[in-house]
């Protein structure tokens, strides 16, 4: 007779057999999911205690409005959440750079100061351009370009952090902001793209 013949007759035979097996399966089934969850717990601790963060759901520019649409708050680790991480909006709070999609708000990504100078990064100043051909059209905000004037580079690192009718709001380094600002009064500056 087969050896499984022989094993379905003697459970057959004897039931308490048969359960006991079941029993000892479901018990070591137990014991090895209450061993991977307790792995589980113990990584995540090793993480951190959970921090709630306001996370971008979608890209967003300097334009774009914060609200509920746009950002969420979402619980992460300790150790993901950047240090300066915010949980909540400062009263006026815009953004001062473009964040992508599943990207957490840091301090530095908002501003709540008024104006084209609330988009500047510190160490920069603010000066009015004229836009290209008369229309802010290819002038978008956070886009990298360089100022000339007479066929001179017054301003190598500079973005455009503004726009309001044909004036096109550029952040420079503080050295050179007398010399943009002293050309575009002229009416010498200009704006010269940069590929990225």
């Amino acid at each position: 007779m087969h050896a499984v013949a022989r094993g379905r007759q003697f459970l057959a035979r004897h039931p308490s057999a048969y359960w006991c097996t079941v029993a000892l399966c479901a018990a070591l089934a137990a014991w090895t999911v209450h061993q991977r969850i307790d792995a589980i717990d113990a990584e995540r601790a090793a993480w951190g205690t959970p921090r709630p963060v306001l996370m971008a759901t979608v890209p967003l520019t300097p334009d774009d409005p914060l609200d509920t649409d746009s950002l969420r708050l979402v619980d992460v680790p300790e150790a993901v959440a950047p240090v300066r991480a915010v949980s909540e909006l400062p009263e006026g709070a815009r953004l001062h750079q473009r964040v992508g999609a599943g990207e957490i708000l840091v301090a530095e990504d908002l501003t709540a100061a008024p104006g084209p100078a609330g988009r500047a990064p510190a160490g920069t100043v603010v000066v009015g351009l004229a836009a290209p051909d008369g229309g802010p059209d290819g002038a978008e905000i956070g886009l990298a370009v360089r100022i000339v004037a007479d066929g001179v580079v017054l301003a190598h690192d500079a973005t455009i952090v503004d726009r309001a009718g044909t004036t096109v709001f550029v952040a420079v380094p503080a050295r050179d902001g007398p010399a943009v600002a002293a050309a575009e009064r002229t009416g010498a500056a200009s704006m010269i793209y940069v590929p990225s």
